[in-house]
């Protein structure tokens, strides 16, 4: 078999994944009937946010030295938003497993049927 020919070959099976990959996480979404971020009036979303703030704006404040406004404002903003993405996350956490379990599900079915094409089994 040529190099470029078993090349485009490996291409499209690797495009094949990646669309049962991403078919899986579409029909997970689409079974839940949700969106893929959780409302962010959500109490379990603010939470985590408002404790990343004041940890960000309670480490720039002890560290001994005097820090200006804007630094403390910047770290409180730091924290806030890595507490909101940790919220977010934690929020989604059903719907992100589901649809990793239906992506994987959908990637060894297309995984499966490549090898029977390139291996097929003959009952004589």
């Amino acid at each position: 078999m040529e190099p470029v020919h078993s090349l485009q070959l490996d291409l499209t099976y690797l495009k094949q994944l990646i669309g049962a990959g991403l078919d899986g996480i579409e029909i997970a979404r689409r079974e839940i009937d949700a969106g893929v971020v959780p409302s962010p009036s959500r109490p379990q979303v603010w939470k985590p946010a408002a404790i990343g703030t004041t940890m960000g704006i309670l480490a720039t404040r002890s560290s001994g030295t005097r820090k200006s406004a804007s630094r403390t404002a910047l770290s409180g903003l730091a924290g806030g938003v890595l507490g909101l993405g940790l919220g977010l996350a934690w929020a989604s956490r059903g719907l992100i497993r589901h649809a990793a379990r239906t992506a994987v599900r959908r990637v060894n079915l297309t995984r499966d049927a490549h090898w029977l094409e390139t291996h097929p089994i003959n009952y004589a």
